[in-house]
């Protein structure tokens, strides 16, 4: 697939770099969100100018997280932490947005609560974003267990998200190789790499360039917006993911989370082949 040609940003060193980071939280996992918040402190103080500004924004349906979101900042000891409550559940991509557009900080981390960043995640992430004239930056994550998680993805079709969430095991073997392309299972592992589309468990933007795309796409409520955003930043930049910029993820799977997330997963999915074109497979 092509992209737009775009002239990158002029590169911005990472010693100068501000940087804010923006957290959804719509069900409220107390002691999953203090293991992101303690590793995320951890890697925000290995930064050559630690100076980032933490946005917990609380998307619950009756918006009641405000004081345990901000005892979870405390507890954890964030020394600059805004709590954005009161909107309700907009969605997580509107959530985002409530940060990004208010952000006065040259670069901006979405970041999911169910993620556990290894301690050098955010300083190569910031070093892979300046020296290599990028707009977006992914990671390289694992599950609990150690097992790869692949995080970037190719262009996905319908056929490979039926493989991925309904399809028996042994059907899923006879099109593995399918899958392995799909995932980026071939990506390097010694250096930062082109790709189409990163996971919103760890996007690394330029503000810029979020700015000039308009943040997340607000219409896709849950699921894909962060394929979206992936896309329509090539034509600001290069999209990459660097397999230093490691973490545990304990997400995904949405296809086992119940009738509703279904629902919305499928909502997304038309809008988003309707968008970018339809692919079976």
């Amino acid at each position: 697939m092509s992209f737009p040609n775009a002239t990158p940003p002029p590169l911005l060193p990472v010693e100068s770099s501000t940087l804010s980071i923006s957290i959804v939280v719509h069900r409220l996992d107390e002691p999953e969100l203090r293991r992101n918040l303690i590793t995320l402190r951890l890697a925000a103080d290995r930064l050559l100018k630690p100076c980032a500004r933490l946005t917990l924004i609380d998307n619950s349906e009756h918006s009641e997280l405000a004081d345990a979101l901000r005892a979870v900042a405390i507890a954890t000891r964030w020394p600059d932490v805004v709590i954005v409550s009161g909107h309700g559940n907009i969605g997580y991509g509107a959530g985002h947005n409530l940060a990004i557009r208010t952000t006065k900080a040259a670069t901006h981390l979405v970041l999911n609560p169910d993620v556990e960043l290894d301690p050098d995640a955010l300083r190569h992430a910031l070093i892979t974003l300046s020296e290599h004239a990028c707009v977006l930056v992914g990671a390289v994550g694992r599950d609990a267990c150690g097992k790869p998680g692949y995080l970037s993805k190719r262009m996905p079709s319908i056929g490979v998200f039926y493989l991925r969430g309904f399809a028996p095991a042994r059907l899923k073997k006879r099109f593995e190789k399918r899958l392995a392309h799909y995932e980026y299972r071939d990506l390097p592992t010694n250096r930062v790499t082109d790709v189409v589309l990163v996971s919103g468990a760890f996007m690394l933007c330029r503000t810029d360039a979020l700015l000039a795309v308009g943040g997340f796409d607000e219409r896709y409520f849950l699921h894909f917006e962060d394929l979206d955003l992936s896309l329509r930043l090539h034509a600001q930049g290069r999209v990459v993911s660097d397999p230093r910029v490691t973490l545990i993820h304990h997400g995904g799977n949405a296809a086992k989370k119940g009738a509703g997330h279904l629902k919305l997963f499928l909502r997304s999915a038309v809008r988003f082949f309707n968008t970018h074109g339809w692919r079976w497979f």
